[in-house]
């Protein structure tokens, strides 16, 4: 049977999110009434009752997940596949949309031919008053590729980028997860999240950085308006240090150059001595042959390198005359 094609999907990850969750759906539904889009939500095994009572309030919802849980990477991989929108619009189930956010952020990537991801500004939300601040508001987001951390970039420290039509955007060196857009085609040229990686973390920034060593860029609409509910440490459900560590080593794999990946290891294990390495190599050398696979991908479409990257974003490492000494 074929697919109905529509506009765009918002896909919304969560994992034990609570009354967040239908609050995120709630939100979404209210701000793009007349956008031809669907709802999907990457449900990862929640455990909590959210995904019922989702249900009981919004039957028109898709729900894809499992009954366990997999990991955040996988289960927007499999709700992204699953989606049947031309533009994939992803959100976490802890966010609430500004009116009209949703849908200018899927004109934005329909006026730039599907051939970029697009980032809001990310207020804080307080989940409590369901109101976003007018204050604390996140927008370009750096990657360092020594350590694969990022933080938050302000405007005035991004360039310009005029070339949309009515439209002031800013190139972004990368992207946080929570808010971001993308054609169904580009996410898959880039081979979209990560089905392999673990519990959580680094899934969102590997994707960026794949965008821009294969010749596409991540930009930044300031008036696309997303709230996002931050906090300082997990508190609905754990997540182990080998898993974050495995998912890092997979993204330093797949998108470093032999040299570099020897230099980026080499760091790595010195920077972090305490974490439980043994055990992320473990998970690591489990699943070896998929970050191989698409390594392989990478390396044969890919534009640009990570040396052309550090020295775009004015990183330190890494750098040609350090890594051709090994």
């Amino acid at each position: 049977m074929e697919m109905n094609i529509m506009r765009a999907s918002i896909v919304i990850a969560a994992y034990n999110e609570g009354f967040r969750l239908w609050k995120t759906v709630r939100s979404c539904i209210e701000t793009t009434r007349r956008l031809d889009c669907e709802l999907v939500v990457a449900d990862d095994g929640s455990n909590d009752g959210s995904v019922d009572e989702l249900r009981c309030r919004f039957p028109q919802v898709r729900v894809v997940g499992s009954s366990r849980r997999r990991g955040c990477s996988p289960a927007k991989n499999d709700a992204a596949r699953a989606a049947r929108g031309k533009v994939l619009v992803f959100l976490d189930g802890h966010c609430k949309p500004e009116p009209g956010a949703i849908t200018r952020l899927v004109s934005d990537v329909e006026k730039l031919s599907g051939n970029a991801i697009v980032t809001p500004s990310v207020p804080a939300l307080d989940e409590r008053r369901w109101r976003n601040s007018l204050f604390h508001i996140g927008s370009g987001f750096q990657l360092d590729l020594e350590t694969l951390d990022g933080r938050w970039l302000d405007m005035d420290n991004m360039t310009v980028y005029n070339r949309v039509r009515n439209r002031r955007m800013y190139l972004s060196p990368n992207f946080v997860g929570c808010c971001v857009a993308m054609s169904r085609r580009l996410y898959a040229k880039l081979w979209g999240f990560d089905p392999d990686m673990r519990c959580w973390g680094t899934e969102d920034v590997d994707l960026g950085l794949k965008a821009w060593l294969m010749g596409y860029r991540v930009l930044h609409d300031p008036r696309a308006v997303i709230g996002h509910r931050f906090r300082k440490a997990f508190d609905n459900y754990t997540v182990p240090l080998e898993h974050v560590l495995a998912n890092t080593l997979r993204m330093a794999r797949k998108n470093f150059t032999d040299q570099v990946w020897v230099d980026w290891l080499r760091r790595a294990k010195m920077r972090l001595a305490d974490w439980p390495w043994e055990k992320a190599w473990r998970l690591f050398a489990r699943r070896r042959t998929s970050v191989e696979r698409e390594r392989s991908y990478l390396m044969r479409h890919r534009v640009r390198d990570e040396f052309w990257y550090a020295a775009n974003f004015h990183l330190k490492w890494p750098d040609q005359g350090t890594v051709a000494k090994l």
